[in-house]
Order: structure tokens, then sequence, then C-alpha cells
């Protein structure tokens, strides 16, 4: 506690360490896929999917490329279109640009959800859906996990013991702090 003359007493709060997410090469273009998506929704230009596609080759075979993607598409639509959000339009998730390192709050739950969905496990699969402003219903669920199958097959997988500890946090929320990457608020 300290004193101010002028203000009587007051309380210092506990600093915030932040912890910035940095995803392996493997994980950052499981996010891209992500990131592509917003970008096909703004121009709905098929060139974004085709790229997306020929840089999951690398990864995989180009069947497995076209049915992740495919995939994706079907869980970013769902997820758009299940949010609890009422205004209009809905708020965007903090995204950085595709092929960054760095993972956003909403990146890492997009990781989250799809983790602990092929997992089975609900309870961390509906938090990081909350964190994205969804409500976990079969729909988001059934798709998530079908997407976590899919990146295994094709030899991405995301494991939920890489993502729970980040939605354990008490304030995994994105803030800007003045430089356009975004940090993850987490407890000491």
């Amino acid at each position: 506690m300290t004193t101010d003359t002028n203000l009587g007493t007051t309380e210092r709060s506990a600093p915030r360490a932040t912890v910035d997410v940095l995803l392996g090469p493997t994980t950052a273009l499981v996010v891209d896929i992500f990131r592509a998506l917003g970008d096909f929704e703004a121009s709905y230009d098929v060139a974004v999917i085709d790229m997306l596609e020929q840089r999951l080759t690398g990864a995989t075979d180009g069947q497995t490329a076209r049915a992740v993607v495919s995939d994706a598409l079907l869980l970013g639509f769902a997820l758009r279109n299940q949010r609890t959000d009422t205004s209009w339009p809905h708020r965007d998730w903090d995204m950085h640009a595709i092929g960054a390192r760095r993972a956003t709050a909403h990146e890492c739950a997009t990781l989250a959800l799809i983790a602990a969905a092929r997992a089975g496990d609900t309870a961390l699969a509906a938090d990081a859906a909350r964190r994205l402003g969804v409500r976990l219903n079969a729909t988001i669920a059934s798709l998530s996990r079908d997407m976590g199958t899919r990146l295994e097959a094709a030899g991405l997988e995301v494991s939920d013991t890489d993502w729970a500890p980040l939605m354990a946090s008490r304030d995994a929320v994105t803030e800007a702090e003045g430089d356009p990457a975004r940090r993850m608020s987490m407890p000491h």
C-alpha cells in the first residue's frame, strides 16, 4: 500500500506478466488456415484458398490439404454464424497476418477449441469457444473434432495439453500494447 498526501491511501495492483505465444512452424501453418479464411471471407477470392492448399501440400499430400481447407471453411463459417454477441457487424477476431509466428489470444483459443474437441475435453472446448464469443453446441463441437482429426491425419496435430494452460489463465484476453503485436495477459 502507498500513501499519497493529496489522494489518501491507495492500493497498488500486482503487475501482470505478459506472455507472447510463439508458434512452431507447423502450428503456425494450422493458424494460417484460419487467418486465410478471414481474407477469403473479405473478398471471396478463391486464389486465397488455392494459396493455402499449396502451402499445406508442403506438409501433406494435395488431397489431404484440400480436405483440411474444406473442414476449416466449415468450422470457420460455423464459428462466425454461432457468435453470441448481438452487435452487427460482429467484432472481428484478432488475428495476425498470414505467416506470423506470434499468436493472438483468439488464435490460441481457436487451437484450444480444436484440440479440446478432438480430445473430448468438453470443459476446455467450452472455455475456448466462450473466449471466441461462441456458444459451444453440437455443431461447433463436431466440426472442431473433425478438424482435429483431419489435422492429425495430415500430420499437423494440435494437442489439448499444449493449450489448456493458456486457457486456464484468468486473463487470456487480447490487448494492444502500442505495438501491432498483441499480448496475452497471464497471471504470475
